[in-house]
């Protein structure tokens, strides 16, 4: 597959397409698949039952196109993440967990001010501790960086960069396989590292393409 490049289609049938270990670091935040059901109705736990053979699939995937030296972020929340750590630790035996506090977030029974973050790959020098602090969410200042929020599950340049740096050296290549708003591709360009990404959504496809048209206006 070409790098640089992100692919409007689904990531697993994309991820095929990629060499073995030729990935220096996954970084990727699915959808959660715990809003309202289409019958309009909460959704529950169980629900995500049906999500199972994906991602053993694709972290079986991750496994194989990832370099033996190489790091996997995958992002989760509180709710999702007892169904995610089984499955993603059978595959690919998690190392830790990150928790990235993003000073401010909504709801009502205290505010869900942090995200989680699966994190498997080698020991990390000078990454710090496993809580991330002193980078906002968009509802704690984001915005002052990146602009206004364009997706619903969008995290800041900063945030990625700093995972990109602490797993990746320049011109190695980063995979995202659900770019959203293409903040990955983006951070890769700001990081100069390359980047493979998928998108299935077409519109999050077009926000991505734009966005990085941009970027690259601005550094030429």
């Amino acid at each position: 597959m070409e790098i640089n490049k992100i692919y409007n289609m689904d990531c697993l049938e994309g991820i095929r397409k990629i060499p073995d270990c030729s990935i220096a670091s996954i970084i990727t935040d699915p959808p959660y698949f715990l809003g309202l059901t289409s019958n309009g109705q909460k959704g529950s736990f169980s629900d995500l039952q049906i999500c199972t053979p994906f991602y053993k699939e694709l972290f079986g995937e991750f496994k194989r196109v990832l370099k033996k030296d190489g790091c996997i972020y995958f992002f989760t929340d509180w709710r999702a993440y007892a169904f995610y750590y089984p499955i993603f630790d059978n595959v690919i035996g998690a190392r830790n967990m990150l928790v990235w506090n993003k000073g401010s977030g909504a709801g009502s029974y205290y505010t869900f001010a942090h995200e989680l973050i699966l994190y498997y790959g080698r020991e990390i020098s000078g990454g710090g501790a496993n809580v991330i602090t002193g980078i906002p969410g968009f509802a704690a200042g984001a915005k002052k960086e990146d602009g206004e929020k364009i997706h619903p599950a969008q995290k800041p340049t900063k945030l990625i960069r700093k995972l990109i740096r602490d797993s990746t050296k320049e011109g190695e290549l980063v995979l995202d396989c659900f770019m959203g708003s293409g903040t990955t591709a983006i951070s890769c360009i700001r990081e100069h590292r390359n980047y493979i990404g998928f998108e299935i959504c077409e519109n999050n496809y077009e926000v991505c393409m734009k966005r990085i048209g941009r970027e690259k206006s601005q550094e030429a």
